[in-house]
Parts: C-alpha cells; structure tokens; sequence
C-alpha cells in the first residue's frame, strides 16, 4: 500500500507511536514506560551528501535526514545508533543501502525511503527485513503499509508491492487505499505482476472537496477507513491546502483524539476542526512527550458530545484557543491541562459533572459479608482533600462555560488566578454561596442555583455588565451591592417582594424582575438609561405617580400577570413602543393612561372581561382600528358589561362618538340651542314675539304690584279702550250716553290716578271694572296704550276664566288691516260678534240698545260661551 505522507511530524507520529503501543507481533496495545525520554533531531533540508555529515548523537530516537542529497547508506553509518526507533530518509537520491545495514539497530521500527531514485529496490529491501530478529522483522512489516514508496518496482523483483500487501492480511483489514485499489483492477495487475502508477485507477470522487474553504462531512456516517480515504495526502493534497474549516461532526465515528489528528496533519492551514456528536475517545497512555502538531492556524476545535471520560491524557495542538468540550463524560480538569492548552481563550464544558468518585479495594469475593452489612461500589464526592474537581485552568481564559457541572463552589484560587476571565457561566450548577470571582467579570450568569444573599463584595466587580441570576432563592435586592457599570440584570424568579429603583442603576438598560413577589415598584430616582423592563407574573396592583417620568427612555414594558385593575393618568411613560397588560384585572383602559403614548407599536391587551362603556370607545377608535399597532389578543377582546353585551367583541361592541364624547355632546348642544335661538329669533320677529314678550313683562310687573286687592263687586261699569284719534267720538257719544244711561264709566283723563305709572293705572282700572269696551278703528291698533289695554284685559279673561270683552267698531277694520302681533284680536273678530257704529238714527238706537244690554249682562264662563255661543252671535250689526 502507498500513502503520501506530507508532514514531517505525520511520520514521526506514527511510527513513533507504534512504537509505543506495538509491544508484542499481533499489535496487542500495551504501555511501554521505558520511552517516555523522546529525543528528536532534525536534519532536513540541510544539504548533506552522506549520513556522517550530520553528525547526530548515538542516543537519538528519532532522526529526520529527509530533503538531502544523501546516494548511498552503509552499516558504518549507523553504528551505535542503539535507540534509534524512527529513521527518515525521504527525498534523497538513495540509490544504494548496504545489506544488513540495519542488523544492529534493534529498537528501529520505521525507516521512510520514500521519493528517492527509482534505481533503489525498495520492495527488495523490504523483502531482506528477515534479516533482523524475528519479533522486529514482523513488527517492521506489519508497519511497512505506513512506509510511502516513491519509486516503481523493478519488475525483476522477486516479491511485489502486492504481494506484500496480500502477505499482510484479508482484504477486510487492508486500509481503505488498498481496498480502492483492488477493486479497481490492481489485483488482477498484481496477479500478472505488472506494476502500476501510485494513482492509477483511482476514483475522481474519492476526496473531500472544500467550498470557500469549508469542507464540510457532517452527517454521513463515516467509518474511519471512509475518513481517512477522503484525507488521504497523496491525492487529495491540493483539496487539503484549502481547507480553512472542517466539519465531521453528526459522523458516529469511532476513533481515539490522537488518530484523528494524525489524519488532520496534511491540512496545513486549517483552523476550524468540528469533530462533535460522535464516538472520539481519549486512550489511557500518556503521549506528552510527543504531543508536538505542525498546524500553526488551528484555533477552534469542537468535541462536545463524545464519550471521552478523562483530560490527564489529552493530546492537542496547542494553538487552540477556542474548545467545545461539553457533555464529554469528564469528571475533572486535571492539573496538567493548563500547560497543554496554554493559548486558551475560551473554554465550554457544559453538561459534564466535576466530581470525584471513589471505589472500594477488591475485596475477597469468597469472603460473605455480614448480615445486615451494606456494601458500596462506588462513592461520589464534590470534593475531596484537594478541593474541587477543578484542579487546573489556563490563566488566559477570557469565556469560561460551566453550566449544568455539579459545582458546589469554585477553588480557592480562582478569583486570584483568573485574573482575564471576562464570561463565566455557572448557571444550573447546585452553588449555594456566591463565588469569589475576579474583578475582570463583564458577564456572569450564576442562574438556577441556591444563591439566597447577595454579599456586599458583590460591588467589587466593577467590570461587570450583565448579570443573570435568574431562579434562585434571593428575598432582598441590596442596590447599593451591585456594580455601576451594570447594563443588564436578569433576577427573575426569585423570591423578592419589593423592588426599589435607585440611581445604582443608572446605567441598566435591561431590568428583569418577574416571577417574583413584587407588591410595589418603588422608583427612587430617574433613571434615564433603562429601556426594557419585565415585571410580569408579580402582585403589582398598581404602578405609582409620575412612574412613567422615573423612567422617561422606557421602551419595553411587559406587566402581565400581575392584579392591576386601573391605569392611572401619566403612569406610563410617553416613549414605550412595546407594552403587554395582558393577564391582569383591568376592566376599563383610561383614555389619559394611553393618550400620549404616540410610539407605541405593540400592544398586548388583557383578557374577555371589559366594560364596554364609554371609556372604552377612544381605546376601540384610536387604537384597535390602528393599521400601524399591533393588537396581540385583540381575538380575545370581549365585553363582560353591560349584559346586553357580554361576549361581544369590544371592537364590535357599537359604541359611537355621539354616546361616548362629552365635547361632541356639548357641541352638538349648543348648535341645536343656538339653532333654537335663531327659530325663535325669526318666529318672534315674524310674529312680533319682541312685543309680547314686553306686554308680558309689563303685565307681570304691574301684577305684581298692585295697588289694592280687587273687590268683589267692580267699581266701575266698563273701562273704556280707545285711540286719540278716537277721543272726540269716545267722549261725546260714547261717555255721555252711557253715563246718561246710569253705567259708571272709568275714563282714562278723568279716571287715571295721578302720579301712578301708566301700565299700573291700566291694569287697575281693567281689573276693577265689569266690562272692557274697545274702540275699534285702524288708529287703535296703532296706538301702543291701546295695545297695552288689548294685552292686560286677553290676560284678564285668562285669568278669570271670563269673556268680558266689548268690541265696538267705530270705522271699517278690514281683516287684514289688523297687525300680526295682535293675533287674538284677529281671531276674536273672526268668530265673535262685534258692535258695529253707524251714522244711520235708527241704527244707532239699535247700537245702544244693544250696548246697554251687553253691559248689564253677567260675565259669563268662556266654556258656557264656546257652548252656547250659537245663541249670542245674532247681534252682528252692519
């Protein structure tokens, strides 16, 4: 078999772990404790022309002479070489070796002859190996398929290439080469004895091919001989010096940490290695003094999820910066770890349990014990007399994961000795007392632990800016203990009850305090830097005054699940984009809570249990109808009152603006009042409103003040009602006659008591008489005292009840002629009959005959009247 080794180091690795491990001919693994002394020389690329020119000591176990111009080796040139067990002489111009060259070499197990001159027959140097003793020569051909042959076979060779390999065992335990070879023809070549190309037949598809420098064999099921065909350097070597990751992780693959990196040793410039999720582990023998790797790149490697169970004897490059070692099995971190992975930066080991377990002496299985007697196998300590399982760390850790760990308590050097730690996670781990830690911390989460106090030391990390202390048992939150540099503090699910905000927090941005049982927020002072707040699943019945200007940058709010039944004015702060209520007692969302929040974006309301009153409906039309608000639970937006609405949507719940809005209501009152007013306005002044409303002033003034109360019987026969116009006629005619005729007259010149205001004498002397003549004629209804006299004698009849009113018309009166403002008037000359004045002798005897009845008859009811009045409308006289 013929495998190109590109790789000083690959070769020494190999052979001289081979010789560590093969102690025996069938290859048994044992521990040879005689070679932990590794003595290493390297003459490479150096020119020489013979093997004496280096003039390497006899005690060297491993010597490098590859890159010469070295033709020809004789036995002289090794003499006294006893140790040697590694000889490398590839790319030389060897054409010569002297039989029995390496008789007396008896601890040499692997001699590299590869790429020298074709001439040297290489397989018949192999097949004169017999020369040695018998133990070596079967272990030297048992590691020969990791010799790499350059040159062909000479055909006259008595023993070829394939027949050493037929001679080496079944095909099935052939390495992965070889089984590609025969099955594409080089057993049937071998058969004829023909030789063949190092390449010839080969699959194109064999390698791994890198993208963008990712090489990517995640997933496949790979069997180490599968892995190791697609990294073999011979063919895939362009493919290998451009790959910058790696990925065989999810492969199921059985391998020990050591062979894996032997075969990752082609890959120059890799520096990502993900080798998680399959079956790696770590063997007991102790290759320290050889764990030396070329890879300059390498900084990153993942083997989290494999069953290794201890680091005493790890193997690793040391330019590791970054490593996954979670849930490996590893019970401790052993003391030597440091100065292995002495580059360390970030470490993970989550998932593995730092402890000690003891196990009892054998004891003599025929001894019984006595009855009664408990026998333990095996005991498990968190500690022990050397302290923690944490023995060693490297000192330039910066991330340090360890969750879910089984610490108690970190060691005693820690806090010292860390002095770059900036991220430690110690969350689900069972601490019950906080760490000491160094004042480097910036991010620590200490979360699902038994921490119940918080020390005063606490404040002396005066880096730390993001605290996680999340699911414990603290009951008090010591501000004046945290650190200022604080921006985000997560001490959610604790036991704490009241939550004081003071200006230690100036600089917190991120303040989770739910899950607690907070009663009562109490903000302090402003705190300008803090944006995101989680109260939520407390018993917060009530946020307090001017909250929301303690927190003036406050963006996210989340309340829910808490007992608030009432969002008071100016508790929320104007600059929140996000804010769940949700879960909560509120029934009824106050227009002033909400009313300046103009950024709000996200909005989680409560449940099904809403008044739908009018203090609802701004809620409904400003912000459930908002195409830029997100609703979250606006399906379950249902009212609970008034009953005629339970279990309707409240956006649905038909509350309208006419019902809900005071000002809308006051504002459509006044504009119908003033529309009223401006009716009435018009009416009364196309209906002489103005003047009515006058009279009735002036008729209640003078009610009021009258001069004496009214006697039973009148005092005068008839007021008489007339114009100045009229005067002549009313005086000569009308007095005279009826005075002549015995009727006592009251005549406004002779009868007005003097000094008494007008309206007061008029209505007195109306009130006081039995009957109220009017002189009719178109100067009387012009004439403002005969209006007066109209108005107080219609409100007389209304009063009493009694039609005592005497219409004369002394000139013609059209209907017509008569103003709008005397609407009784018009109506009574409608339907009542009136006196008419004639210039005629023998109808004026009728006139005051009739006159003179009228006056002598009693003032009859208004309703006996309108019963009767049929019988006394038949004195109409033309």
């Amino acid at each position: 078999m013929r495998i190109l080794i590109v790789g000083r180091l690959h070769f020494y690795l190999i052979s001289l772990l081979f010789s560590i491990l093969f102690s025996t001919a069938n290859g048994l693994l044992t521990w040879r404790s005689s070679r932990m002394f590794f003595q290493f020389y390297d003459y490479s690329y150096s020119n020489f022309s013979s093997v004496s020119e280096a003039q390497a000591p006899q005690t060297a176990r491993v010597l490098n002479l590859s890159h010469n111009m070295i033709e020809n080796i004789t036995k002289r040139d090794f003499e006294g070489f006893d140790a040697l067990e590694v000889l490398d002489l590839a790319y030389n111009q060897l054409k010569y070796v002297e039989p029995g060259v390496f008789e007396n070499l008896l601890n040499l197990v692997s001699v590299n002859f590869s790429f020298n001159d074709k001439q040297l027959d290489v397989l018949g140097l192999a097949s004169r190996l017999k020369l040695l003793p018998t133990n070596e020569a079967s272990r030297i051909l048992q590691l020969s398929k990791y010799f790499e042959i350059s040159s062909e076979p000479a055909q006259e060779s008595p023993v070829s290439a394939q027949e050493l390999q037929r001679s080496e065992g079944p095909a099935d335990q052939l390495p992965v080469n070889a089984r590609v070879r025969r099955s594409n023809g080089d057993s049937q070549r071998a058969e004829k004895n023909v030789t063949v190309s190092p390449i010839a037949g080969l699959m194109t598809n064999v390698c791994g091919t890198p993208i963008n420098g990712i090489l990517d064999l995640s997933e496949r099921k790979l069997s180490e001989e599968e892995l190791q065909e697609k990294l073999q350097a011979d063919l895939c070597q362009a493919q290998l010096d451009s790959v910058l990751e790696l990925n065989i992780s999810h492969n199921n693959l059985e391998i020990d940490l050591l062979s894996l990196f032997v075969l990752f040793l082609p890959m120059k410039n890799v520096q990502s290695i993900d080798a998680s999720y399959n079956k790696i582990t770590i063997n007991n023998i102790d290759v320290e003094a050889i764990c030396h790797f070329p890879f300059h790149n390498l900084f990153f490697l993942n083997i989290s999820n494999n069953p290794m169970n201890r680091l005493d004897t790890v193997c690793l490059p040391s330019t590791i910066k970054v490593i996954d070692l979670s849930f490996t099995n590893i019970s401790q971190i052993p003391k030597n770890f440091a100065k292995k992975l002495f580059n360390l930066e970030k470490m993970y080991v989550e998932g593995n349990h730092f402890i000690y377990t003891v196990s009892p002496e054998n004891a003599d299985a025929n001894q019984k014990p006595k009855p009664g007697t408990v026998r333990i196998n095996a005991i498990s300590l968190v500690r022990n007399e050397a302290g923690t399982p944490i023995e060693s760390l490297p000192e330039k850790v910066k991330h340090l994961k360890m969750s879910n760990c089984s610490i108690v308590e970190l060691p005693e050097w820690f806090a010292g000795r860390m002095t770059k730690l900036m991220l430690l996670d110690l969350s689900s781990n069972p601490v019950s007392t906080f760490p000491h830690l160094p004042t480097s911390m910036q991010h620590l989460d200490i979360s699902n632990s038994d921490i119940k106090v918080i020390p005063p030391s606490f404040k002396f990390l005066s880096n730390l800016t993001i605290f996680n202390v999340q699911n414990n048992k603290i009951t008090d939150m010591p501000l004046e203990y945290f650190p200022l540099t604080l921006t985000k503090c997560d001490i959610s699910k604790n036991k704490l009850q009241v939550l004081s905000l003071t200006e230690t927090l100036r600089k917190l941005e991120y303040l989770n305090v739910s899950g607690n049982q907070i009663t009562t927020l109490e903000p302090r002072k402003q705190l300008s830097a803090i944006t995101n707040l989680d109260g939520s699943h407390n018993l917060i019945a009530e946020l307090p005054d001017h909250f929301g200007e303690i927190l003036p940058t406050l963006k996210y709010l989340n309340l829910s699940g808490n007992k608030i039944s009432f969002l008071q004015s100016g508790s929320l702060p104007v600059s929140l984009i996000e804010l769940d209520i949700s879960n909560n007692a509120i029934t009824t969302i106050v227009e002033d809570a909400f009313g300046q929040l103009t950024s709000l974006s996200v909005l989680t309301v409560p449940g099904k249990h809403f008044f739908c009153n009018c203090d609802l409906y701004w809620f409904v039309n400003v912000y459930i109808h908002n195409p830029y608000l997100q609703i979250i639970g606006r399906e379950n937006l249902r009212c609970s009152f008034p009953p005629d609405r339970r279990g309707l949507l409240v956006e649905h719940s038909n509350l309208t603006l006419l019902h809900c809005s005071l000002g809308v209501q006051m504002a459509i009152t006044a504009c119908v009042a003033v529309l009223i007013v401006l009716v009435l306005t018009g009416l009364c002044w196309r209906f002489d409103g103005l003047w009515y409303v006058r009279m009735g002033w002036y008729w209640c003034m003078a009610k009021r003040k009258e001069y004496e109360r009214r006697p039973e019987n009148k005092l005068y026969d008839a007021f008489i009602s007339y114009s100045n116009e009229d005067a002549d006629w009313t005086k000569e005619n009308l007095l005279e006659k009826l005075e002549a005729k015995g009727f006592k007259v009251c005549y406004h010149e002779r009868d007005f008591i003097p000094g008494h205001p007008v309206l007061g004498n008029i209505f007195y002397c109306i009130e006081n008489s039995h009957k109220v003549i009017f002189v009719l004629s178109p100067s009387f209804v012009n004439s403002c005292w005969c209006q007066y006299e109209l108005y107080f004698a219609e409100h007389r009849v209304l009063n009493e009840n009694q039609d005592s009113l005497i219409m004369i018309v002394l000139e013609e009166l059209p209907f017509n002629s008569v103003p709008q403002k005397f609407s009784k008037l018009r109506k009574l000359l409608k339907r009542k009959t009136y006196l008419k004045w004639s210039p005629e002798q023998a109808k004026q005897k009728v006139f005051w005959h009739q006159l003179t009845a009228v006056l002598k008859t009693a003032n009859e009811p208004l309703v006996v009247r309108a019963e009767n009045g049929a019988a006394h409308n038949t004195y109409e006289m033309e």
